[in-house]
């Protein structure tokens, strides 16, 4: 089945300041989103990397829970997540070695550098952005791992059948046999990283075995039984997930975020009503998002291709984009106001209702123009800690300009897809690598 990319290069901890969520949509989409899959992020890639942070787990158990390696920052688990993903690297000539790793790119430059893996070449916010860190929220959900990082009960039960499928009894309890070995030989290279404060030079036969024993898209049989059982039952609540599981199933998959909203406004028709509920507050929301966005774009766009020179609402007015946005706006503001839930879920967020008060009397492509402005304003004041810059400069007798960094070379599509991904792709991805969609 075809995914999306996946990209693990970008840090977030390099962006420009206030260069994200310039509306101000992105509290109200999480919220909503966490209603429908709170164990899930569109983040995650292969849910393998749940195994992985298992297996580490076990490993670290010897280690306080407050060890740091000799660098004196870097926490065992990290230590062992670079081992990982140096595994891959090494033997990226393997059909899936390389593929959706996050921190790969990093690690891949270190190594052709000649460094080892260190906290200085890998990634800047590994707690956030590393595969335990992308993969944390759903090992917990699942019942993987403890909110300590230790191995709670499905752990426990993940560790032994993974052991199984690779023949290597003995890991989980230290028995001995090949399972044991292996253990031994992940855990003697754990506490040189750990000693060292970075990887260290083992074998080739090492990196392979690591590599192949954790293959992002190899799950064993047994394996994913178990992913599979705890996800379903575990990642949200269970009806919903059921219901999704059964219309992932019978469509073959959402292979990416352009075909998730027409996927969950055909769901909604069918739905059970707390679903349906659901589906359809988040098809108003994304329909308010998509308008207030697309005018916002297509101010960006007016700015970027005039020359440099600062436009004013006239030239706003004139855009095919702006006329679109605004037959749009009065009707999704009407479809937010008039669902039964969507206001009384936001009651105690000031966000949505804000952004609609904003946009009620706008009328005219000029009332439209200075309502997008005021709002990009005041998300941007309001950005912690105090407040960020606002892409757009404002001078005499009514004209912005747009600051260097926010250009757009094409004017929005007008197509009808959601602003936010909600995380239907990454869902359907890990159903994909457990079998589950055929």
């Amino acid at each position: 089945m075809l995914r999306a990319p996946f990209s693990s290069e970008f840090d977030p901890s390099e962006e420009s300041e206030g260069s994200t969520d310039p509306l101000g949509l992105l509290p109200g989409y999480e919220r909503l989103a966490d209603r429908l899959l709170p164990a899930v992020t569109v983040r995650m890639g292969h849910p393998r990397f749940v195994t992985a942070i298992a297996i580490g787990a076990r490993l670290l158990e010897d280690w306080d829970e407050d060890a740091v390696a000799a660098d004196g920052i870097t926490p065992p688990w990290l230590v062992w997540e670079w081992f990982v993903v140096e595994a891959f690297v090494r033997t990226e000539n393997s059909p899936s070695g390389t593929s959706g790793v996050p921190g790969i790119q990093k690690v891949r430059r270190a190594l052709r550098n000649q460094r080892p893996v260190c906290a200085t070449a890998y990634l800047k916010t590994p707690n956030a952005f590393g595969f335990t860190g992308v993969f944390r929220r759903l090992a917990r959900r699942i019942g993987i791992i403890a909110d300590d990082g230790a191995l709670d009960d499905g752990g426990y039960e993940l560790v032994s059948e993974w052991a199984k499928d690779q023949g290597l009894d003995g890991f989980l309890d230290g028995s001995g046999g090949a399972g044991h070995a292996f253990r031994e030989r992940l855990r003697r290279a754990v506490a040189q990283g750990m000693d060292k404060g970075h990887t260290t030079y083992q074998s080739g036969e090492f990196w392979r075995e690591l590599a192949s024993r954790l293959d992002p898209k190899a799950p064993g049989r047994r394996e994913k039984a178990v992913l599979t059982e705890r996800i379903l039952s575990r990642a949200g609540d269970i009806d919903m997930i059921a219901h999704l599981k059964d219309a992932l199933v019978a469509q073959g998959g959402v292979s990416g975020r352009s075909h998730e909203a027409a996927f969950l406004r055909k769901l909604s028709r069918r739905a059970p009503a707390g679903l349906q509920e659901l589906l359809t507050a988040i098809d108003a929301y994304e329909t308010f998002g998509r308008v207030i966005t697309d005018a916002f774009d297509g101010l960006r766009y007016c700015a970027s291709s005039n020359g440099g020179l600062p436009v004013d609402a006239k030239i706003f007015s004139a855009t095919k984009t702006a006329r679109s946005a605004l037959e749009i706006l009065a009707p999704s503001l009407a479809r937010i106001r008039s669902h039964p839930t969507l206001l009384e879920w936001e009651s105690k967020e000031k966000g949505i209702a804000q952004a609609i008060d904003r946009f009620e009397e706008v009328r005219t492509t000029t009332e439209f123009f200075e309502a997008i402005l005021h709002h990009h304003d005041q998300v941007q004041r309001e950005k912690p800690p105090h407040g960020k810059r606002t892409w757009f400069e404002r001078g005499s007798r009514g004209l912005v300009a747009l600051r260097a960094g926010y250009t757009l070379s094409e004017p929005p599509t007008g197509k009808g897809g959601y602003v936010h991904e909600y995380r239907i792709p990454t869902f359907s991805g890990f159903l994909s690598d457990l079998g589950v969609l055929q």
